[in-house]
């Protein structure tokens, strides 16, 4: 009689599939929220391409054992690649509005 949790496998890439969703979504956060200049959005950016190889992994290894977290790790997939190339950014315009503001001061809106 085996006393505390009994993990099994495919519960143990059931929480990676878990871990690897947090870290892609931390990813997205970081890389589209951080200035683009920063350590930090580069550092999102990494996280998140590790972060989507990691639910690639973790999917595939959930399918193999019957698991439906194989849906959810594609699922979150498609979403998170839907997050990282779904328009420019808010700091593309700021930066934009910047340069603008810096080459002509009269097209600042009053």
């Amino acid at each position: 009689m085996a006393v505390g949790p009994q993990l099994t496998t495919c519960a143990i890439f059931e929480l990676l599939v878990i871990l690897f969703q947090l870290a892609g979504i931390l990813g997205l956060c970081l890389s589209r929220l951080a200035p683009r200049a920063t350590r930090w959005s580069s550092r999102g950016r990494v996280g998140f391409i590790i972060a989507l190889f990691g639910l690639g992994v973790a999917g595939a290894l959930c399918g193999r054992h019957d698991s439906e977290f194989a849906l959810f790790a594609g699922g979150t997939m498609t979403l998170l690649f839907i997050g990282m190339t779904i328009g420019g950014g808010s700091n593309d315009t700021v930066e934009t509005v910047a340069r603008r503001s810096a080459a002509s001061p009269d097209l600042l809106p009053s």
